[in-house]
């Protein structure tokens, strides 16, 4: 079925490069031949411009696709590549694990031993995973922008959003494809993005959590890394090569394009290219936003996310069986927690809201030496800076409500669920047939929920999300239901949680079962005033009632002075090479292999071998993030690397590059100058984590799975040989 989605996406102070390091940025394929790409064969690219963006030819960006869940409305979570002509895709371990984690129990552990196809027989479907290709990329600004000459305001909007639709409908008429409209430089610049959306994608091949993730947490965004980050997925399309849900009668995709891989390997200083779906950057936001952000929201965000690290680690380490329920979630709260962390250290030791308040003095002199850039730009900075304190406090609000409230305690959204079904019996004249059918889709999440739900786990996590709420936020933004019951029970959060959980119907699966399925349900006495319903409820409420209308209200005002801010801006560094915020388009970027000096007397080399991950095994026997397969050990003491090791005998796990990246970049190809695959982006250095918000060329570092040791573990470990035979390996 064809679907049109037509955003746009505007990152908050979108601004261009007014530096000149020449590796910093993310490019747009569709620009990079008139902007970069002449440097980049400078640095030694091999490739013409062609070879990496053409519509009528195939071409890199063909072979580079993202990742989704669904309803993502065409935002990636991931990125991935084709690996052979039969619709294999390469993609980090940590992207798609929670799919492992979905797949595996205590028969079939997959977690522990690796998911690994023999043939294709075996492989298995991923529900609800999509792939986004990109097919082009299109400027469309003066189709855009036509008609809005003498508009303003909404007026001007509704025109623009007109002329959108209009292009999107017209470019998926007959295609099936979708469309996704995004503004760039403050609603300067238009680019259509037209995808075709494939939703039959299978798990192929993966390692077991110790390789995928060896190191864990401890050694997330740190160096030196031993991390095998990898997993191989395959996309399956109609006889006819198009998208198709999942079917038994599908056939493996065959792509316009695919990646070779390489076995010549890299060396210090080679150049890189690295292709994904970047998620956002803030790279130049003003310095007081930059302040709110690092020393207000991600303070809270921190002290949250660091609760409820210690909740499911101590639940997993009391029940070892809770790993298959929550190894995924707490991976990725732990990932968020220490971006944040890195976040607030990086911008700190640069100094950065300093450097950028020097930054606007300049842009303000200028400004003031010219009274026609006086009229245009005069205060405008001073303007956003009194909006954005206001805009400030909302973010908090809405960081604390995505933080304690929908994605805190998971009985909170699953009572979220219910509301529809209040809402029919709430109206005034009764539909039963909607409330039946509406029950019956609620019988169905409910078996869902209860089959991966902790009682213990989710209590904790609801008593202190709910404190750490009702102590930071002001008293506007506290639902009524939680200031009515912490004062009944004098603010003891531990016993009000208790009988919360005890008594409520929707912590007990059989009771909510016979309510859903009886025909005279008591929607007001057993629903709506169920205290934990009302407490779940209040999350939602204030969110609708006091913060998202006023904050995006607020944003729009401030998003207009932006607008003029940047045209100021741009117009002061008319002469620099611009680039655009991340904002989950395709994007490419470049560098080299390149190691750092990451504080003083702390120098990273660019690669590690896997004699360094024997070395952080045997000096943590006891630490199961640092555990190695019994198989990998003895491959180890043989040396039995094969045709993989480098010409001194090791074999090559994981290198460091300087080409800019960011979250969505997990599972970027990384290519070599004639696009060979060399390796598999996962993760930054914590010491340059801040490149989101200032890319700093000493310290901004990409960590790659070098695509030898990818092979090595498919060759030499895996069971799943018939993959290794369709990848089309560039030998030495």
């Amino acid at each position: 079925m064809k679907r049109v989605l037509f955003t746009f996406f505007i990152a908050f102070f979108l601004l261009y490069s007014n530096r000149s390091d020449a590796d910093e940025g993310m490019w747009l394929p569709l620009l990079l031949k008139n902007q970069k790409y002449e440097q980049m064969r400078k640095m030694g690219l091999k490739l013409s411009a062609e070879e990496i963006y053409s519509v009528n030819n195939a071409c890199l960006k063909d072979a580079v696709i993202g990742l989704m869940g669904e309803g993502a409305n065409l935002r990636s979570f991931g990125t991935a590549s084709f690996i052979s002509d039969s619709g294999l895709i390469l993609t980090n371990y940590h992207v798609i694990l929670s799919y492992i984690e979905r797949f595996s129990n205590e028969e079939s552990d997959f977690l522990k031993y690796g998911y690994w196809a023999r043939n294709r027989s075996e492989e298995s479907l991923c529900r609800g995973l999509q792939m986004k290709q990109l097919i082009r990329m299109e400027d469309v600004t003066e189709k855009i922008l036509e008609g809005t000459e003498a508009l303003t305001g909404r007026e001007r909007s509704a025109k623009i959003d007109e002329n959108g639709k209009r292009l999107a409908s017209l470019a998926t008429k007959e295609s099936g494809y979708e469309v996704r409209m995004q503004a760039l430089f403050g609603n300067s610049q238009y680019i259509m993005n037209v995808y075709a959306v494939y939703r039959d994608i299978r798990m192929v091949a993966a390692p077991p959590f110790s390789i995928g993730k060896f190191g864990g947490n401890q050694d997330n965004y740190s160096w030196p890394r031993h991390t095998g980050d990898f997993a191989i997925l395959r996309v399956y399309s109609n006889k006819e090569n198009r998208p198709s849900s999942y079917s038994v009668k599908n056939v493996p995709y065959r792509p316009a394009y695919y990646l070779p891989v390489s076995l010549k390997g890299i060396k210090e200083r080679d150049f890189v290219l690295v292709a994904g779906f970047p998620g956002s950057t803030k790279e130049y936001i003003p310095s007081f936003a930059l302040d709110k952000i690092i020393y207000g929201e991600n303070v809270h965000k921190v002290g949250i996310r660091k609760e409820k690290i210690e909740i499911l680690n101590s639940a997993i380490d009391e029940n070892p069986e809770l790993k298959f329920r929550y190894t995924t979630k707490l991976s990725s709260v732990e990932n968020s927690y220490l971006r944040w962390r890195g976040e607030i250290m990086g911008v700190t030791k640069m100094g950065l809201v300093n450097k950028k308040r020097v930054e606007e003095e300049n842009f303000n002199r200028w400004v003031a030496a010219d009274s026609d850039r006086v009229a245009k730009y005069g205060g405008v900075l001073s303007r956003m800076e009194e909006l954005y304190k206001e805009v400030a406090v909302y973010n908090l609000a809405e960081a604390y409500f995505s933080e304690a409230g929908i994605n805190g305690s998971e009985i909170v959204p699953f009572i979220g669920k219910f509301e529809k079904l209040a809402a029919i019996y709430a109206r005034k004249n009764l539909d039963i047939k909607a409330a039946n059918s509406e029950a019956k889709r609620l019988i169905g999440l409910t078996h869902q929920f209860f089959e991966n739900w902790d009682y213990q786990v989710d209590r904790k996590m609801f008593r202190n999300v709910m404190v750490r709420y009702y102590q930071n936020m002001p008293d506007l933004f506290k639902p009524d239901a939680m200031v009515k019951y912490l004062t009944h029970y004098n603010g003891d959060a531990q016993r009000l949680s208790e009988d919360l959980f005890k008594n409520s119907i929707f912590t007990d699966k059989q009771r909510l079962i016979m309510f859903l399925e009886s025909d005279e349900r008591d929607v007001i006495g057993q629903i709506k005033e169920d205290p934990l319903y009302q407490l779940a409820i209040g999350y939602y409420m204030i969110n609708v009632n006091k913060i998202m209308r006023q904050r995006a209200e607020l944003q729009s005002r401030l998003m207009e002075l932006n607008n003029i801010y940047i045209s100021g801006y741009m117009e002061m560094n008319s002469k620099k090479t611009i680039y655009p915020d991340a904002n989950n388009s395709q994007r490419f970027s470049f560098g080299r292999v390149l190691g750092a000096k990451a504080e003083d007397g702390l120098v990273y080399s660019s690669f590690t071998t896997l004699n360094g991950a024997v070395v952080k095994y045997l000096n943590n026997k006891d630490d199961h993030e640092f555990y190695l397969p019994k198989k990998m050990r003895d491959l180890i003491e043989k040396e039995d690397y094969g045709v993989y090791a480098s010409s001194d005998g090791k074999l090559s796990v994981n290198f460091l590059t300087d080409a800019h990246t960011t979250s969505g970049s997990s599972g970027s190809p990384v290519l070599n100058s004639r696009g060979e695959l060399v390796g598999l982006n996962f993760d930054r250095i914590w010491q340059g984590v801040a490149s989101d918000f200032r890319y700093d060329k000493d310290i901004s570092r990409s960590i790659a799975v070098d695509i030898r040791y990818i092979l090595f573990i498919l060759d030499k470990y895996s069971p799943s040989q018939y993959v290794i035979k369709e990848l089309n390996i560039v030998k030495k």
